[in-house]
């Protein structure tokens, strides 16, 4: 019976929540937010407590009415079973986390109040900042600007990159090193086989895109595109 008068004043006093009126003195605690916060999640752990006792007694006493060998449970009991299954809980959760450990040591590290895996951030998967596609496009821009500079300079083809009549950006590469595609000048329009335009070789694939005056791409090896670029 005190029990009970002591929960339900515990719960009066904790549900009101009245404002101490002009005049008239008042006892409270200066603390400070950490403090205040804690305050409040031990209050809040208590009343889950209080009130799961409190369930547990009756779903309890219900099913008795059902089972006449099954005791009544008072609510010290109920306080006290719910406590020791939040006990047991608690120990075979420490069982889990400490075998996880010793199977997998220092796989796991704590963030906040939790753990994660060490690797659980996914990798990401290098690959080649342009593929031969990309840059094949590219070259093609060049191309285009080129034949419309033949087009309007009476079929000739420009001296050097600064004589052409484009913007400078049809020259540069993909990539971030921005470099510049190599030109060789004194070509004609009516010498098809010969290479006009070419990538540096600043790729990984092995591969090295060349165009030639016909119009042509052409993706060649390192090596045989040094040779047909006879060093240019």
């Amino acid at each position: 019976m005190q029990v009970r008068i002591f929960l339900i004043s515990s719960f009066i006093l904790c549900s009101t929540n009245q404002v101490t009126q002009a005049g008239m003195p008042s006892a409270s605690l200066d603390l400070t937010e950490t403090a205040t916060l804690r305050l409040e999640s031990i209050s809040f752990f208590l009343l889950i407590l209080l009130g799961s006792a409190l369930i547990f007694k009756l779903l309890w006493n219900v099913l008795a009415r059902d089972f006449p060998k099954m005791p009544v449970l008072s609510y010290k009991a109920a306080l006290a079973g719910t406590v020791l299954w939040g006990i047991m809980f608690l120990f075979v959760l420490t069982m889990i986390s400490g075998a996880r450990e010793l199977l997998t040591p220092g796989a796991w590290k704590k963030t906040g109040r939790t753990y994660q895996l060490v690797d659980s951030e996914p990798k990401q998967v290098e690959t080649p900042e342009f593929s031969l596609d990309e840059r094949r496009a590219k070259l093609s821009d060049l191309r285009s600007a080129l034949f419309m500079h033949v087009a309007s300079h009476q079929g000739t083809l420009p001296e050097n990159p600064e004589a052409a009549t484009f913007a400078e950006e049809f020259w540069i590469q993909p990539g971030h090193m921005n470099a510049k595609y190599g030109y060789i000048d004194g070509q004609k329009p009516s010498d098809t086989s010969k290479p006009l335009a070419f990538e540096q070789a600043i790729y990984e694939d092995g591969q090295q895109l060349v165009l030639f005056v016909d119009g042509s791409i052409k993706a060649l090896p390192l090596d045989k595109a040094k040779e047909l670029l006879d060093g240019k």
